[in-house]
């Protein structure tokens, strides 16, 4: 049986080595990174699912600004061991970890660029607006999960995210 727990600073180094595993040294000319650089990782709900002392997945969160407005999470890297992939470990985090953001209520959304397909079974729609983000980006994989309805309210015509 695995286990979620919190990231410490003791697993980093087997992060890291899962991300290279998982996205290669590319992954640091994603326009994602940027933000990364610019901001620590949120510890409070970036996870591990491990098993016998073993990351199994892999899960951060990155805090954002909608139009210097909304308070959200960028949601990434998720990151599953590829000799586990198609397990359903990934998937226990992403629902772990979006259970607690929806109680904490100082976040507004979690946003994600990512496959529509795979994160829209746990809310997340495609973004319909303009949008500016930290660099270039594929429109058709940023995706929102909006958590207390403040971003329907608002009616959005462009989404900028700093």
């Amino acid at each position: 049986m695995s286990n979620i727990r919190q990231i410490t600073k003791d697993d980093n180094e087997k992060i890291l080595k899962l991300l290279n595993q998982s996205f290669g040294p590319g992954r640091f000319a994603r326009s994602v990174y940027r933000l990364r650089e610019i901001k620590g990782r949120e510890t409070d709900f970036s996870y591990i699912n491990e098993k016998n002392n073993e990351i199994l997945s892999s899960i951060q969160y990155f805090q954002t600004y909608l139009n210097q407005d909304l308070l959200g999470l960028l949601l990434g890297p998720l990151a599953v061991e590829p000799r586990y992939r198609g397990q359903g470990f990934g998937v226990a985090l992403v629902k772990h970890t979006i259970q607690i953001i929806k109680k904490e209520t100082n976040y507004d959304f979690i946003l994600v660029i990512g496959d529509n397909a795979y994160y829209k079974k746990f809310g997340f729609e495609k973004i319909n607006h303009d949008l500016n983000f930290f660099g270039p980006v594929n429109v058709n994989r940023v995706l929102i999960l909006d958590i207390n309805g403040k971003i329907k309210k608002n009616n959005y015509l462009k989404m900028e995210f700093s």
